[in-house]
């Protein structure tokens, strides 16, 4: 069942890890100016989740003769302890300014992206836990996970 998915598994991991490595190596070159602004912090801690979440949602589907209830299962686990993550990375983050990027930024905060990314994968799992095949509702999410991890780092480098 899985085996089916290990092309869009195959692309979804090699995107989100280049998109990983190229965020360790922005960070690091604005290390000083993120350390001082707990604004930046957060969201690149959000934009490491928005990337890792396709990378270990591949690794699951990859692994050969997983039953359906242990994908199933493996998936909530994966939404749960990404929207607890994104949770409290996100606590109390305001994005500050006037300027286009920052109005974009509050229009994302406010409609929640992240969360609807979770709630995908959460839903996949739980039709995968049901005995269906839920694994259709990933490529959306880890579409989304993608393009707004590339905004938020867009945004993050950009302010």
């Amino acid at each position: 069942m899985a085996g089916v998915w290990s092309d869009f598994a195959t692309i979804a991991g090699s995107a989100s890890g280049a998109l990983t490595g190229l965020l360790f190596v922005a960070v690091s070159l604005n290390r000083e100016r993120i350390a001082a602004n707990p604004a930046l912090r957060s969201q690149a801690g959000q934009t490491l989740v928005l990337f890792m979440l396709p990378l270990i949602i591949s690794i699951v589907l990859a692994v050969p003769g997983t039953p359906r209830w242990v994908l199933g299962l493996e998936l909530v686990a994966v939404a749960v302890v990404s929207g607890v993550a994104m949770g409290m990375i996100s606590h109390g983050r305001q994005p500050e300014g006037d300027g286009p990027e920052d109005s974009l930024a509050r229009l994302l905060d406010r409609v929640s992206v992240n969360l609807l990314t979770m709630l995908l994968v959460l839903v996949a799992g739980c039709i995968e836990l049901a005995g269906d095949d839920g694994l259709y509702w990933l490529a959306p999410a880890v579409i989304i996970a993608l393009v707004n991890g590339v905004v938020n780092a867009w945004l993050f480098l950009t302010r």
